[in-house]
């Protein structure tokens, strides 16, 4: 038997520790999903949800694409006709929703957060499979990967419906599951489970991508580290044909409803102005409860725009015009996004909490950014100390996904919710930092093909 059995454990794993790992984390999700929509749901319709999902949603049932006309970007008096202003994930599990269990906000937020939770108990698996042999290693596992469930922060992505976040966390976490303990270390031909972990791996950081324009650079990291960390040809082509499908796709469908071809939306120039005029500085960050969306008025004044390219260029070029103008005004704005990002133990740019949800609030954030830096520390030193290549490119590749995470609000603003998706990611970092695997462990292999030299 190969060094790699002092890792991975040759008894039977424990279908129950699983089990329990699942049911913990699923009981806790329904319940905070139904403490945030019980008694709420006539006062949340669901085509009414903010940040254009409900209108989407509503235009998408109606076979009108994700077309919303509207005022509600600051253009009072000039309704701009959206046909590309937002992704199409959120506004396609809504609409999933609502057509398997009828326009009932309760039954669709249950069924939203099933739906999104079934990509992390695929990550919870796939961490569980490498669980390291000490008792005191299995529970350390275990304690981490259900430690977001203590973070209100977290919880917030789990049951809201409105925020793109919502529907990234857990693909985001699926994908770095794999990379982190699904990845295989082998030249052999690949067989149907690994063609499977790829599928899976190439639907998830699509999903990622689909679900906010701001993550496509998160997209490109995990890709990049897929490419870099699977050795088999056939299946490197595979994830990449099968990821860029997803940009060029949603290029053809930009054009297609909108008359300009983009990986993006035309949204993505107000946020970048939103973070970088003259009164970002007075207005950032925002007072607990409340955000810049109220700002946009000012920033459109005196403007008419006649669709909705014309507005986003606009408000891109202004943006470039301050930054270039600006740049010490600009550097300070980024060291307050910063703070926000990686720094505040207190919510930004969204409901504020009182009393003991507050002090919950404030804990989860701490204990967020504790996690978070233990994986940077942690990462940097996989990247510059490590023995062997893997777990090299895996420090790197959770570095640059920080990065990538972090660039796009940098650019323009940030807000908490902005970096909670980092949440789980910083767990399976912390748990991977758990598995010291590097004498040849093969992902995926049961306990007889261990003894495979590295």
């Amino acid at each position: 038997m190969g060094p790699a059995s002092d890792v991975v454990s040759q008894e039977p794993r424990s279908y129950r520790l699983l089990a329990a790992l699942f049911a913990v984390s699923i009981v806790i999700a329904l319940g905070a999903t139904w403490s945030f929509q019980h008694g709420k749901a006539a006062d949340r319709p669901l085509f009414a949800l903010s940040n254009l999902v409900g209108p989407t949603t509503q235009n998408l049932l109606r076979g009108e694409g994700l077309t919303v006309c509207t005022e509600a970007m600051g253009t009072p008096g000039n309704p701009i006709c959206f046909h590309s202003g937002r992704m199409p994930l959120p506004s396609l599990v809504v609409g999933l929703g609502i057509k398997l269990l009828g326009n009932d906000s309760l039954h669709v937020a249950f069924f939203k957060t099933v739906l999104l939770l079934l990509p992390l108990e695929l990550a919870i698996y796939f961490v569980w499979r490498r669980m390291p042999r000490p008792s005191s290693g299995k529970l350390a596992t275990m304690l981490l990967l259900l430690t977001p469930f203590a973070m209100t922060a977290f919880l917030a992505d789990v049951v809201n419906m409105q925020v793109e976040e919502g529907y990234a966390y857990s693909l985001l976490a699926l994908v770095v599951a794999i990379l982190f303990f699904a990845t295989s270390r082998t030249d052999s031909p690949p067989k149907a489970g690994d063609f499977a972990r790829t599928l899976l791996f190439a639907i998830a950081v699509d999903g990622v991508y689909l679900a906010k324009s701001a993550l496509a650079p998160a997209a490109v990291v995990l890709l990049v580290g897929y490419l870099l960390l699977e050795r088999r040809t056939t299946l490197r082509l595979l994830v990449l044909a099968l990821t860029i499908a997803a940009p060029i796709g949603w290029a053809i469908y930009q054009h297609h409803a909108s008359g300009r071809y983009s990986v993006g939306t035309s949204l993505d120039g107000i946020n970048l102005h939103k973070g970088n005029h003259a009164g970002f500085l007075e207005q950032y960050p925002p007072p607990p409860g409340d955000t810049l969306d109220r700002f946009d008025q000012t920033l459109n004044a005196g403007r008419h725009f006649s669709d909705e390219w014309s507005f986003n260029d606009y408000h891109q070029h202004a943006a470039l015009d301050y930054m270039r103008a600006h740049p010490r005004e600009t550097l300070q704005g980024d060291l307050r996004k910063l703070n926000v990002l990686f720094f505040s133990t207190h919510k930004i740019g969204s409901t504020e909490d009182r009393g003991a949800a507050r002090a919950a609030e404030i804990a989860g954030l701490t204990l967020f950014r504790l996690m978070l830096w233990i994986a940077i520390v942690g990462a940097a030193c996989l990247l510059f100390r490590a023995a062997t290549r893997e777990r090299r490119i895996v420090g790197a590749v959770f570095l640059a996904l920080v990065a990538a995470c972090a660039l796009p609000y940098l650019a323009g603003f940030a807000y908490t919710r902005h970096v909670s998706i980092l949440i789980y990611p910083a767990v399976l970092m912390c748990c991977r930092m758990l598995s010291h695997d590097e004498q040849g462990y093969i992902p995926g292999a049961n306990a007889k093909s261990i003894h495979q030299p590295h």
